[in-house]
């Protein structure tokens, strides 16, 4: 994936506007004549058989995602330094094996986006302004080395954009100097106007469009004209996920967007694309979105649909450890124990720092889901049972005749009710006796809820029996409880 919004140097606080002009690069349609193709193909008729290309001598086999939980991290450091070698050569043939081949590591990623995420900045580290300037000196010899890389312009562009956040700094817009705002849109501009010398590259490598994006929104283009250009890139390389993870980052009502935006795309992306392979993108572009600072936007996603996107994901790209712990944190976002505590399971020590940040934290996540899981699973099996009498005709007979006598226990409760009051549901177990041995709602209770749930407690402490006999002992029903339309009917 790319690199999280929530924790990306170049995208974590709000831009401070720049005055540029806008425009999107116009791509060039190459058109050959009949006759031409004709001419050339009698020429090459008469030329001897070209050389076949000679195979990259770098190899990625030992950058195993199933198994090594930092394998991206370090095929990213092996790229990096390559660079740092001079083996420019090499990382042509890498990276144009990479595009031509579209081959990706167990769990979807694309090789070509990580090869251009390792060249756009000095890794591994915090790079310093040395660091930086020996980058972009690098970049510069490998240019000159060969003029024709489809790779080097990009990488280019990519090292503006990134050394261009390193002159902003990681602060908020306000905390950034004039002169930092300066080498910042000096560095953008550099980078666009690398981008539109090499329009052409747009109908050869897809990220091409990744930087322009990162153009767009460091010269603050705003969504329409973002859209547009994301557009043109999927109608160029539909399976590319990059395209709609960093569009859907920019619909962030902290950057261009409104509340729902980002997951309205994220469904209709994955609709039109349809099948498993609409719910892996759906499962991919919600994987950039979600973290642990919280980000309401991911509240909107559906849960349901993510857990098929991961095990569709799973099926037909195989397992990749940093996927887990997405999903595993996905899980807890959700507070969907069960599925949490399968993922930490999985992963066993394989934690992401990306993810988690300190084992501290992954342990303490992994371990809350080990204690609450099995009573959320049983509490899940309550619920069914519920379901299940519920549909009975005794159940709902007998619901009827519980219903009215819940009502002195609201009543109670209603003297003291104080603000918005709401109804919620209530899980109810019923003794062979009448009295109830448990009372739970699935959702975080208002204080009228909580008063209910605490006078039906004290009833089955002091013993009291305040229901009829159930169908069966131990007997889980439904029950809603709406202070609001009592409040009505008491008036």
């Amino acid at each position: 994936m790319t690199n999280r919004i929530c924790r990306s140097p170049r995208t974590n606080r709000s831009l401070k506007p720049l005055t540029v002009a806008v425009r999107v690069a116009g791509i060039a349609l190459l058109l050959l004549t009949l006759s031409h193709r004709a001419g050339a193909a009698v020429a090459d008729q008469k030329k001897p058989a070209a050389a076949q290309p000679q195979p990259c001598t770098f190899s990625d086999a030992a950058f195993d995602t199933t198994t090594d939980v930092r394998a991206l991290d370090e095929y990213r450091d092996a790229i990096a330094q390559l660079l740092k070698q001079e083996k420019f050569t090499e990382l042509d043939c890498i990276a144009d094996a990479a595009r031509a081949g579209k081959t990706k590591f167990p769990g979807g990623s694309w090789k070509l986006h990580y090869i251009y995420l390792a060249l756009g900045e000095p890794r591994p580290g915090h790079p310093t302004e040395e660091d930086w300037q020996q980058h972009m000196q690098l970049m510069d010899r490998w240019g000159q080395s060969n003029p024709h890389s489809v790779t080097q312009p990009i990488a280019q562009a990519e090292s503006y954009i990134g050394y261009a956040w390193s002159a902003r700094g990681n602060g908020y817009a306000d905390s950034v100097s004039d002169s930092g705002w300066k080498l910042y849109g000096e560095r953008i501009a550099k980078a666009k106007a690398i981008l539109d010398a090499g329009a052409d590259l747009a109908k050869k490598c897809p990220e091409w469009y990744i930087a322009m994006h990162e153009v767009a929104q460091g010269q603050s283009w705003g969504a329409e004209l973002d859209a547009a250009l994301i557009q043109q890139a999927i109608a160029f390389e539909p399976t590319y996920q990059y395209f709609y993870q960093v569009h859907a980052a920019y619909l962030l009502p902290k950057w261009t967007g409104e509340d729902g935006d980002t997951s309205r795309f994220a469904e209709d992306s994955a609709n039109h694309v349809g099948g498993d392979a609409g719910d892996i993108l759906y499962f991919q572009i919600a994987g950039e979105i979600v973290c642990h600072c919280q980000e309401p936007e991911f509240n909107h996603f559906s849960w349901p649909r993510l857990q098929k996107g991961f095990a569709a994901l799973e099926k037909d790209r195989g397992v990749s450890l940093l996927v887990v712990n997405r999903f595993a944190e996905m899980a807890t976002v959700f507070q969907d124990w069960v599925a949490a505590d399968a993922a930490f399971k999985r992963l066993g020590d394989g934690w992401s720092e990306d993810i988690w940040g300190t084992e501290a934290y992954y342990k303490q996540i992994r371990d809350t889901a080990a204690q609450v899981a099995p009573l959320q699973l049983r509490a899940r099996a309550d619920q069914k049972e519920e379901q299940d009498n519920m549909l009975t005709p005794a159940g709902a007979a007998y619901r009827k005749q519980i219903e009215p006598k819940l009502t002195s226990f609201e009543q109670a409760c209603l003297k003291d009710a104080t603000g918005a009051l709401q109804k919620s549901d209530l899980f109810l177990k019923i003794g062979k006796d009448g009295s109830v041995e448990n009372a739970e709602t699935m959702k975080p209770p208002d204080a009228f809820t909580v008063c209910v749930m605490r006078a039906l407690y004290l009833s089955y402490t002091q013993k009291q029996t305040p229901f009829a006999a159930p169908p069966q002992p131990s007997y889980w029903l439904l029950v809603e409880v709406d202070p609001a339309t009592l409040a009505a009917s008491t008036k």
